[in-house]
This record gives C-alpha cells, structure tokens and sequence, in this order.
C-alpha cells in the first residue's frame, strides 16, 4: 500500500475494498486470523489496558489483509457450506459499499470498529483465543455491514462458522507459508 501523501492510503483501501472479490476470501480471512493470533501472542499485546492504539493496529491489520489477499491463494481452507458462501458474499457486498463511498467509507467503518475491537479486546484481556475471535468477527462484520446501519445475525453467526472452519483447517496442521512448519516430533 502506498504510504506518501496525505489521504493516499485511503486511496490504497478504498482500491482495495472496490476490487475485493468472493475467490479472495479465504485469504483474507486467514491472513486476518494469522495477524490478529501473530499480534496478540506477541509481546506487543500489553494483555490489559488496552488504548485506541491498539485498536487501531488491529484495524490497520485488516487493511493489510485485504492488500495480502489479492496476491495470496491458501491450499486449504473451510468447506465452503452454504452458511460460509452467504457470509462471503456479504462481506464483499460491504466492500463494494464501502469502496463507493470512498474516503467516507473508510472513516464510517473505522469509526465503527475502533471502539469494538477495543471493547472485544479489554472485554477479553488474557484470553487471547477469544480476543482473535472476537477481533476477527468485528473487523469483517463491519465491512459486512458496509455503508448500512442494518443488523446482520446471519452474518455474526456465518463469521464464527468460518473463524471455527479455520480453526479446524490449522489444527489439521494447515500453516500459512510465511510461518516456519512445527518440527515434527517422534512418536
């Protein structure tokens, strides 16, 4: 993403979000999954007292996903149930809103994630599974959401049917291929 001048990220996103499609859905959801567990196993996860600042990074974690998923394709990934397939479909819609909205867009859905990823993440200092969990459903619920002010139940049940799927597919041993594979071990 381009970091000169003032608003050219917004430009970056706002690019991103309009060519955000369903085939690049499962990358940016593990890509999101592996950020979020990366940060918040990581000694830059203070484990309380949380701030706007960590919010923000986690917010900023999305906008990096979404950048990575258009040149990443996982070799795994959740059965794509019917439940799973609506959810996608949802979450690009709201893209897709969000992106025609422009630099709007991208304060509206800012504007609405900080405060809950902050809450998902004080709510749930040092348990960090729920924290990933709850991160992860919030960031891509509000671009689910998109421009609208709808409540979307269908869409928060579908998020945590894909975040648990992912966590089938890595416990099965799936690991992206920026991390190191544990090292097998003698039985």
């Amino acid at each position: 993403m381009t970091a000169a001048g003032s608003g050219a990220w917004e430009d970056d996103i706002v690019r991103a979000f309009h060519s955000f499609t369903t085939d690049e859905s499962a990358a940016l959801e593990i890509v999101l999954i592996d950020a979020v567990a990366d940060w918040l196993l990581s000694a830059a996860n203070p484990g309380s007292d949380y701030s706007e600042e960590h919010a923000g990074h986690m917010v900023s974690t999305l906008f990096t996903a979404l950048d990575t998923a258009r040149t990443f394709t996982p070799t795994s990934a959740p059965p794509l149930t019917d439940e799973i397939r609506a959810t996608r479909v949802s979450v690009v819609e709201g893209a897709h809103q969000i992106a025609a909205a422009g630099s709007d867009g991208i304060g509206l859905i800012v504007s609405r994630l900080m405060p809950s990823v902050l809450a998902e993440l004080s709510n749930n200092a040092g348990a960090p599974g729920k924290q990933a969990h709850g991160v992860f459903v919030y960031l891509l619920y509000a671009v689910a959401i998109g421009t609208g002010t709808e409540h979307l139940p269908a869409v928060l049940d579908g998020l945590g049917a894909v975040f648990s799927g992912w966590g089938t597919v890595l416990r099965d041993g799936y690991v992206v291929p920026w991390r190191p594979r544990p090292a097998a071990t003698d039985s």
